[in-house]
């Protein structure tokens, strides 16, 4: 069902490698997409890459930017912004997105309600440049229990995104996976950045919701 499918990711850090996330011969605004995840880490490590394997998808774009927050309007850098670069230069759009932002804002404090403005105008940005695709929003994960009720007000704002968004955006829970406080930071490079134990387990979730979604 999904073989052939292109995939575009809007991502943070979490999504980035050197090359790919930051490829101007696929899209010219990626150039200066600063990037974490490169050579020694196995780019068929990523979350990305293995869903790509798993389901025979092909990337269209991955517009990720390490350290890049979703929120901003005034920032050309912001999730919110680079929403509107999904495609290649080329012409070729995606038929699946991933969203995977957010934990930067949280650790940063936005407020909740800049947050859930600038995360609905993405999805409506995303669903009116792309009415075909579908759009998986992945949540944030449970990482610290000291921020446990900020993480879930953040989520609360992509579900409720997602929901207004329409059927063809769904969440991707890794919130309420196994992959949170010390099992999450025990699967990291640095606390922070999954390694590859780590993205596995984000794939696992990533993957079992698109099954569920379109009943593979």
């Amino acid at each position: 069902m999904l073989a052939g499918k292109k995939l575009s990711i809007l991502g943070d850090s979490i999504s980035t490698y050197k090359g790919i996330s930051n490829d101007r011969t696929a899209n010219e605004t990626l150039f200066f997409n600063p990037y974490y995840y490169r050579d020694p880490f196995p780019s068929e490590g990523t979350y990305w890459m293995r869903l790509m394997k798993t389901f025979d998808l092909t990337l269209c774009v991955n517009n990720s930017w390490s350290g890049g927050n979703l929120s901003g309007k005034d920032n050309p850098d912001a999730g919110v912004n680079r929403a509107a670069h999904l495609c290649r230069d080329d012409g070729t759009a995606p038929d699946l997105i991933i969203v995977f932002m957010g934990i930067n804002d949280l650790g940063r404090r936005v407020d909740i309600v800049t947050f859930s403005a600038d995360y609905g105008h993405t999805l409506m940005t995303l669903k009116q440049q792309h009415p075909t695709a579908a759009v998986c929003c992945v949540n944030l994960p449970d990482r610290y229990p000291s921020m446990k009720r900020e993480t879930e007000l953040f989520n609360k704002v992509i579900a409720d995104a997602a929901a207004a968004a329409g059927e063809r955006f769904f969440v991707a829970d890794l919130f309420h996976s196994k992959l949170n406080n010390d099992f999450y930071y025990d699967n990291t490079i640095d606390g922070l950045h999954p390694d590859e134990d780590g993205m596995r387990y984000i794939a696992e979730v990533i993957e079992d919701t698109i099954k569920s979604k379109f009943g593979i």
